[in-house]
């Protein structure tokens, strides 16, 4: 139920910006006003926040609270945006704190069992699940986006969107390059039973960190991908 408040506080709050009723510049209502306003927990009141800043409506300024930003969204709600291949775009299925092992140390330049921020994202087809994201994010990253923004990453419910894109341009950190490296292996049987895939059958496997403007890595992602019984294709353009 939770969800669903969350939702509609959000959309609520769109609705007034569309009709001009929090014009660009204003601050919106505190959590608290949220909380009171709703008969929610805070947690929700955030979520709902959330929801304004990752769609670029709002965004969170240490002491100045949540302004409204120059564009806005519809108010209705809106169909799940489509990829090109029909997929779906993400679910965060889990999120929270985890030691970093060896090779996610090894991404951020960090000591083994480094504290930071482990995201698991899941990509539908249908109700069919076609690939599994696990993002991991330094401390450091993690800080400076509540610090900036207001938005707990580690709390699925706080920051429920899979993109975190538009909150580490909020936070300054602004990611601007990533490295990529592609790989294949057999499945574990988490994956296979995720997938819906024998577990002899080979899945692609997409290793990518994210840099900021300064050189930094600020996020990593492993994805892991049915290739459906079938080679992937790639298309790169090159240039003369």
């Amino acid at each position: 139920m939770e969800d669903v408040k969350y939702r509609l506080i959000a959309d609520h709050l769109i609705g007034a910006i569309d009709r001009g009723e929090y014009p660009v510049g204003s601050a919106l209502p505190t959590l608290h006003d949220l909380m009171h306003k709703f008969g929610v927990a805070r947690g929700t009141a955030r979520a709902a926040v959330a929801v304004l800043v990752a769609q670029g409506v709002a965004t969170s300024k240490q002491g100045l609270g949540t302004l409204v930003c120059g564009t806005t969204v519809p108010s209705q709600p809106q169909a799940p945006r489509i990829l090109p291949d029909g997929a779906t775009y993400p679910k965060v299925v889990l999120s929270g704190w985890t030691a970093a092992g060896p090779d996610v140390a090894g991404r951020f330049g960090l000591t083994t069992g480094s504290l930071v921020v482990h995201r698991i994202r899941h990509h539908h087809t249908g109700t069919r699940v076609t690939s599994i994201d696990q993002q991991w994010l330094p401390k450091a990253v993690a800080t400076t986006i509540e610090q900036h923004t207001g938005h707990d990453i580690s709390d699925r419910t706080d920051t429920p969107h899979p993109d975190l894109t538009p909150l580490l341009r909020n936070a300054g950190l602004d990611p601007i390059v990533a490295t990529v490296q592609l790989d294949a292996r057999l499945p574990s049987r988490h994956e296979a039973d995720t997938l819906d895939i024998p577990v002899d059958a080979p899945v692609l496997v997409v290793h990518r960190i994210t840099h900021g403007s300064s050189g930094t890595p600020v996020e990593a992602t492993t994805t892991v991908s049915s290739t459906g019984g079938s080679a992937p294709k790639f298309t790169i353009p090159l240039t003369g």
